[in-house]
């Protein structure tokens, strides 16, 4: 592999996998103990209802379209 960030990458997810005998569910739940110790550093991707603006002014999109 020549491009050094997806080596190093590779390296990282193969000592993991490694370190916790290259069992899935170990991994799993260790990654799950790291995420618990920094919630505050993830992205709430919780869905909240989306907020739509009205126009400011009457007429607004009621432009037509030229052809």
């Amino acid at each position: 592999m020549s491009d050094p960030i997806l080596r190093e990458l590779w390296e990282i997810k193969d000592g993991l996998s490694k370190e916790c005998g290259h069992d899935l569910r170990r991994l799993f739940a260790r990654l799950k103990e790291t995420q618990e110790g920094r919630s505050d550093l993830l992205v709430n991707r919780t869905k909240r209802p989306m907020r739509v603006a009205e126009p400011a002014r009457p007429g607004y999109g009621t432009q037509t379209r030229r052809t």
